[in-house]
């Protein structure tokens, strides 16, 4: 799957994904009360939203919260044990100075102190900045940096190349369709990256060991090899059994893709009113007959 292909699937998620969270839906609550005379009422309420309205609705009572909790921290002892009014007036200050310089941070740094901040300006600013954020975790998931944060090479540009170069070979050849199959790739990758630093840490410990050892015999002794303590052989033991765990995880994970795509039957729509199934046997069923 070359550059351009990679490019274009992406899109295609985030497009649909945003249509997702746009698309309406019907969600139900059922409210049980007790009425003045004793009996039990129940109402059931309908309310139409979307994801994407729902999110909002949560992050504006996140940042009341963390309004809330700015002032607790100022009313107390270690917050100098302020009156609850004197608390609301340092908490106001605070998000003053919060406002002036929150479009500077990165979004990983963005708290939810500093959206409440832009919340009591404006509401609808601070749901920019969160969407600003949202969008840079999109970005930092389908251009590996997060897995590449989660292997812990995200620090040197050569490791996190060599990461990416991992990762996009098992791209090319599998092709992940969907973010499922996506996130099965990052932990084919994590877990080989891994699996990688691992063996080679087992084997720099093994062998400089053996080379300082072997200094020391002919310095020191005429012939034969000097067994390391038991604490240097113990951390020999735990390279190789991290490598091998690592081993042990990239195939339990290559084994849960390929039973993903032999599991899953294809489904073909050929028009508005026929849908073929795939069967295991290679056997299309057509459901619109059946129905």
């Amino acid at each position: 799957m070359n550059e351009k292909r990679k490019t274009r699937q992406y899109e295609v998620d985030r497009t649909e994904r945003a249509a997702r969270r746009r698309a309406p839906r019907v969600v139900k609550h059922n409210y049980g009360m007790t009425a003045p005379g004793g009996g039990h009422v129940e109402i059931e309420r309908e309310l139409e939203t979307t994801p994407e309205q729902a999110e909002a609705r949560q992050i504006v009572v996140q940042a009341a919260r963390a309004f809330i909790g700015t002032v607790e921290f100022y009313k107390a002892e270690y917050g100098g044990a302020k009156p609850h009014d004197e608390a609301v007036k340092e908490t106001i200050k605070l998000n003053e100075w919060r406002r002036g310089y929150v479009e500077g941070l990165r979004p990983e740094e963005v708290e939810w102190g500093h959206i409440a901040a832009v919340a009591e300006a404006n509401v609808g600013d601070a749901l920019k900045l969160w969407a600003r954020v949202r969008e840079a975790a999109d970005d930092e998931l389908e251009s590996g940096r997060r897995g590449a944060t989660v292997a812990g090479v995200d620090c040197e540009a050569y490791a996190h190349a060599q990461y990416l170069a991992i990762r996009d070979s098992f791209a090319d050849q599998w092709e992940p369709q969907g973010g499922i199959e996506s996130a099965m790739i990052d932990m084919l990758t994590v877990a080989f990256s891994l699996q990688m630093y691992w063996t080679t840490i087992a084997h720099q410990r093994a062998t400089r060991k053996h080379d300082e050892q072997r200094k020391e015999l002919q310095r020191y002794e005429s012939s034969g090899w000097k067994s390391p303590y038991q604490s240097e052989a113990d951390g020999i033991e735990q390279a190789h059994r991290l490598a091998d765990g690592y081993n042990r995880q990239f195939l339990r994970v290559l084994r849960q893709m390929r039973d993903l795509r032999r599991y899953a039957p294809p489904v073909i729509v050929n028009n508005g009113g026929q849908v073929n199934v795939a069967t295991d046997g290679g056997q299309q069923v057509n459901l619109t007959k059946l129905s």
